[in-house]
């Protein structure tokens, strides 16, 4: 954990954003001396002469009004509300990928038009539902510092770990509906592929808009009802697999997944342009997932199989949450490829 990432920290047991720190063990790392010259002063942590920031890797964040304390380890805060549950275990802990490969900034920008690289340049943005860091990484290098939240242990670890390289991301492990962070400090909070998964995603998407500042934008991408074989073939998987131990649901992904990239992946990607070819095997499942590394693609498996969709939306019901909660410039996009997908955005007042 940076000590910069303190003055952004809030208890999530009682919001309570002064939260004192107690660092155990730390190390530094060397920084580049313009990344941190700006009008507001050096941050904590950074000495600009050594050009070293330091960084705790094992310590404690204490709540004083609440008495809630939160431990660091592996340099990650584990901010997850008192008696609150741990997310689920993901293959994404295996996940890496090519931080600047075409197709993964590519698929970042197209979840966020209609903004563009420049524009997250000096801006704080929470990517709520972290993942395994792909979409925190690209926001990072285009300028913006960068909070990683997710609730699962194996997310964040791997979050840490392909965001290493980055020293705008922070990586928190938290609970989405009660973050650990301080009200109205962010430009841009995303939550993509997230909130399909929650009992209310409602409450998610109203403790999430909290943390926007006024005139910050919430973006969120969210599943439309699956029909026909689609949905059939996925229940019937996961009925199948809900009781497997982690090890054996890891091979039966890599089975199912090596499939994928022989009977659609790759048809996809040499027949896609070609003409009536092209037109069948764009409703060949997941065939976009030909761009990914193929751990990552185990690893969607994965997650598809164990991690339940526990709502399903359609245009209106996007709507609706943005216009609930009194959001201006409000967009949703439909996005039918193999599966249908809602992408949205709006402005918080």
């Amino acid at each position: 954990m940076k000590y910069r990432l303190l003055p952004l920290l809030a208890c999530p047991a009682c919001r309570n954003p002064d939260l004192t720190l107690d660092a155990r063990r730390t190390e530094t790392r060397t920084i580049t001396r313009g990344h941190f010259e700006s009008a507001e002063g050096v941050p904590p942590g950074v000495d600009l002469d050594r050009r070293i920031e330091t960084e705790v890797l094992e310590g404690a964040l204490h709540c004083p009004d609440c008495g809630a304390t939160y431990l660091i380890r592996e340099g990650i805060p584990r901010m997850l509300p008192p008696g609150s549950e741990e997310g689920p275990a993901t293959a994404h802990r295996w996940s890496t990928f090519p931080g600047g490969a075409r197709a993964w900034e590519q698929a970042f920008l197209d979840l966020l038009a209609p903004l563009l690289a420049p524009d997250f340049l000096g801006k704080l943005v929470l990517d709520a539902g972290a993942g395994y860091g792909r979409f925190a990484t690209t926001a990072a290098r285009y300028g913006a510092e960068v909070v990683a939240l997710d609730s699962s242990g194996d997310a964040v670890a791997s979050a840490a770990h392909n965001c290493a390289d980055q020293h705008r991301v922070h990586v928190i492990q938290g609970d989405l509906l009660r973050p650990p962070l301080r009200e109205e400090r962010f430009d841009l909070v995303m939550a993509f592929g997230v909130l399909h998964h929650l009992d209310d995603p409602q409450a998610a998407f109203t403790a999430l808009g909290e943390l926007l500042r006024s005139g910050g934008r919430l973006a969120i991408q969210v599943y439309g009802l699956r029909q026909g074989a689609t949905l059939a073939v996925s229940e019937t998987l996961r009925s199948i697999t809900t009781g497997l131990e982690p090890d054996e649901l890891h091979k039966v992904s890599r089975v199912i997944s090596r499939g994928l990239r022989i009977f659609s992946h790759t048809p996809y990607r040499f027949l896609n342009r070609v003409p009536v070819a092209g037109s069948v095997v764009s409703h060949l499942p997941v065939h976009e997932h030909h761009q990914w590394p193929y751990d990552v693609v185990v690893a969607d498996v994965y997650d598809r199989l164990r991690i339940p969709v526990k709502r399903w939306f359609n245009r209106e019901k996007v709507e609706q949450m943005y216009m609930t909660e009194g959001y201006t410039d409000v967009s949703v996009v439909r996005r039918v490829r193999n599966n249908e997908t809602f992408q949205a955005m709006g402005r918080r007042r």
